[in-house]
């Protein structure tokens, strides 16, 4: 009993991360689309 705890454990703790990764990747990529992130552009960068 106890070694299907600590699977079942392992398993919700890989199905968290995963839908957190899911959240944060989905989030910073539509603030940049909407525009609501708009990084500063370094200047090394920049055409002039």
């Amino acid at each position: 009993m106890k070694n299907f705890k600590v699977k079942a454990l392992k398993c919700m703790m890989m199905l968290a991360a995963s839908a957190f990764t899911f959240f944060a990747l989905s989030t910073s990529a539509s603030a940049c689309t909407w525009g609501f992130y708009q990084p500063e552009e370094p200047k090394c960068l920049r055409e002039e």
